[in-house]
């Protein structure tokens, strides 16, 4: 994560909850803002890769079998 989309979920987020600008926001508050805001990116990287690994393993399950995988059975 880098420091602009930091900044820029925290602003998102104060935006939400306040109605006034983010640079007249005592440093305190937005501090606060930006440990949410690493927070909630932290989490969201965490359930991508967890889905990311989910769809792999879902894809390698259910891929079709290969022809010299398949065994024909007698008629």
């Amino acid at each position: 994560m880098t420091p602009d989309q930091v900044e820029l979920v925290a602003q998102a987020f104060y935006g939400a909850e306040y109605p006034g600008d983010w640079g007249d926001a005592p440093e305190a508050l937005q501090e606060q803002f930006r440990d949410l805001a690493r927070t909630a990116i932290l989490l969201l990287h965490r359930q991508t890769s967890r889905s990311l690994l989910s769809s792999l393993i879902m894809a390698k399950v259910l891929e079709p079998a290969r022809e010299d995988d398949v065994v024909q059975l007698p008629s």
